[in-house]
């Protein structure tokens, strides 16, 4: 009998931790009323580790997957990005 996919989850927070041979992505959950209160904790609610090669790999693909998103649906905005790649 096949299994069921994993559920999606919901992630606004994001720490990443690189070692010397693979990265780990700590996903998670900071409700609204925690930055209300000006704090920095949120729930992790996915881990995700991969080679840095893999990390690496999929730096194209993800920056692609979005250029064509904005090219169908217009702009994104995203703090820090307004002079990205002006330099």
């Amino acid at each position: 009998m096949p299994s069921e996919p994993p559920k999606p989850v919901y992630a606004n927070a994001v720490n990443i931790t690189v070692g010397p041979f693979d990265m780990v992505l700590d996903f998670g959950f900071r409700p609204p009323e925690s930055t209300q209160r000006q704090s920095t904790e949120y729930e992790i609610v996915a881990r995700v580790a991969m080679s840095l090669a893999h990390a690496k790999t999929m730096l194209p693909l993800i920056a692609r997957s979005i250029a064509q998103y904005e090219e169908q649906v217009g702009p994104i905005t995203a703090p820090g990005f307004e002079d990205f790649g002006k330099e």
